[in-house]
């Protein structure tokens, strides 16, 4: 497991603002449409699908779980008027392993991501066997992942009907069947291949930012006092009691302002 690292208190907080500095030129590089984020919470993670990270990948369980989806999702909203996007769009907003990979358009969003994400478990020897373990975010550095998206990448879902048609990878933009969709300022890269991590040919080392694991609970900060939290992300109560929550753990933003 890394081992923390004790900047001491006014060194640290020095390091760490120069790091949100840092971040706020890397945006201002990047400041225009063309742009796509995603934020992954341990620099040590791949751009795979939820789906392709079942292993084995196997297509006909991935049909058969979005066909399941797709009975139930009337059971809670009106889909009269869904097509294969829509619920494909749907089913990634809610935790269904697709092969789908969200992306945003705006950066403070994928910082968000990145910051708030569990880092991936490692194996740590307890009393004498190795354990997967989950390390504490501070030692763990997070990453955002900036992508210049082109015209030619994007889909246009009324000509291009059928999701598991498109091949190689592309970028779709959803309705916004859903407030997270629209909060998030989101979109989705399509995989045709799931299961086989994907760098972008275009991808430069400059287009990915690294924020070490002592500055996540600064860069946490931060983004609540700018407006970017779980009431903002997920909306509706769950947002609300997660903020709540957040809020209680580190006591932010409990004083005479709530």
């Amino acid at each position: 497991m890394p081992i923390r690292t004790n900047l001491g208190g006014p060194k640290r907080g020095r390091e760490q603002l120069a790091e949100w500095q840092r971040f706020q030129n890397w945006i201002d590089d990047r400041s225009n449409s063309a742009w796509a984020f995603r934020g992954l919470g341990d620099t040590g993670f791949p751009l795979v699908p939820t789906i392709g990270r079942l292993d084995p990948y196997s297509f006909s369980r991935e049909q058969a779980v979005l066909e399941a989806f797709r009975r139930r999702v009337s059971q809670f909203i009106d889909d009269s008027n869904f097509g294969d996007w829509d619920y494909l769009a749907l089913a990634q907003h809610h935790g269904l392993p697709t092969r789908l990979l969200d992306w945003t358009t705006n950066p403070l969003v994928a910082a968000y991501f990145a910051v708030m994400a569990s880092p991936g478990a490692i194996n740590v020897e307890v009393a004498g066997k190795l354990t997967l373990v989950v390390p504490p975010q501070e030692d763990v550095a997070c990453r955002i992942v900036a992508r210049r998206v082109r015209n030619a990448d994007v889909i246009d879902p009324t000509s291009d009907s059928d999701p598991f048609a498109i091949a190689g990878i592309r970028f779709a933009l959803p309705r916004t069947i859903s407030t997270r969709i629209a909060s998030q300022n989101g979109l989705f890269s399509i995989h045709a291949q799931p299961d086989q991590p994907w760098t972008p040919v275009s991808a430069k080392p400059a287009d990915v930012f690294d924020i070490p694991g002592s500055a996540r609970g600064f860069f946490q900060r931060r983004l609540f006092y700018l407006g970017i939290d779980a009431l903002y992300i997920m909306g509706g109560l769950d947002g609300l009691g997660q903020r709540l929550a957040w809020q209680a753990r580190r006591s932010i933003g409990l004083g005479a302002i709530k």
